[in-house]
């Protein structure tokens, strides 16, 4: 497969769903297939049950090389030389190629109808990987999150927040004991719950002309809620000290849509954090849970084209 294993195995044009080969031709390819040791700064190790087949065992193993290559590559995008800002813009370019992955996986599972039966191959390989991505977003969290603006994240709240997963087993993915990294700040603490959405332009007065733009066309906010209270609430520095409740009058869909379109405008605006600020509420008159997002998640909802062509306006 060519490119990133990540996202080679995943594709829905050339993914893992595509490969006919026989067991006879994955143990032709284990006969001199070579894998890498355990990356040097390696913080994590990955504890997944054993490959039983040589399928199995040849997409583990193509994981696993790709993987520790990563983890290894950070001491070259992390030089000693580096300024602070060079190292911001490395930690960025590296958690977007992650968080693609991780969406990447997400959508494959939904899509193919992947399930926690390790028994089935394909259910075997897909599950390693969605692990080992995991585990890079970790590893890169663990090793440089000191040059990182944004909300910092377990390794169960990854896989909430990519796989909503609640009943992620967080001991497949360990601390190795014997390796600390030197550049990490050990006395970095643990980054507190951001109460704010974090909108990255100083021009509000486009956002605003947004929200009106989007409340027109899909029936965004019922009338006990007006566009410039979600305007503000959006804007706030702390939105615990703000008032108003968001009443929805749009489908969930709908909603966690334009969450998904308005999301790269702000550092914060994801469903964890929208529920964490309990202001919005359902047109069923039930507080927006982050569940709720993630499983009304779609890629076409109603009035998609004209939600796009407005969001647009903030680029």
């Amino acid at each position: 497969m060519k490119g990133s294993i990540f996202s080679s195995l995943v594709s829905i044009t050339n993914g893992l769903h595509r490969d006919n080969r026989q067991e006879k031709d994955f143990k032709f390819l284990l006969s001199d297939f070579k894998l890498n040791p355990k990356a040097n700064n390696a913080v994590f190790k990955v504890n997944f049950k054993k490959p039983l087949n040589a399928k199995k065992e040849y997409y583990q193993k193509v994981i696993f090389n790709e993987t520790e290559n990563t983890v290894a590559s950070f001491v070259k995008e992390f030089p000693k030389n580096a300024t602070t800002s060079e190292n911001k813009y490395s930690f960025t370019i590296l958690l977007n190629k992650f968080d693609k992955y991780l969406n990447d996986i997400a959508t494959y599972i939904n899509k193919r109808g992947i399930t926690a039966d390790l028994n089935n191959d394909d259910n075997h390989i897909i599950n390693y990987l969605k692990v080992s991505a995991i585990r890079l977003y970790a590893e890169l969290q663990e090793q440089y999150g000191q040059f990182s603006e944004n909300t910092t994240f377990s390794i169960s709240e990854i896989a909430e927040k990519y796989f909503n997963d609640e009943t992620f087993d967080v001991n497949v993915i360990e601390k190795s004991t014997t390796k600390k990294v030197a550049t990490k700040k050990t006395s970095k603490t643990k980054a507190k719950p951001k109460t704010s959405f974090g909108y990255k332009s100083n021009d509000t007065s486009t956002l605003l002309t947004v929200l009106k733009l989007v409340n027109l066309k899909i029936d965004l906010l019922d009338n006990r809620t007006t566009v410039e209270q979600l305007h503000e609430l959006l804007l706030a520095k702390d939105f615990t000290n703000t008032e108003s409740q968001i009443y929805l009058q749009c489908e969930t869909t709908q909603f966690s849509y334009l969450v998904t379109k308005l999301k790269p405008f702000f550092i914060y605006f994801n469903p964890t954090a929208i529920e964490r600020s309990g202001k919005f509420v359902t047109k069923t008159g039930t507080l927006l849970k982050a569940n709720n997002l993630h499983k009304n998640k779609v890629h076409n909802p109603k009035e998609k084209e004209e939600i796009d062509k407005i969001i647009q306006q903030l680029q």
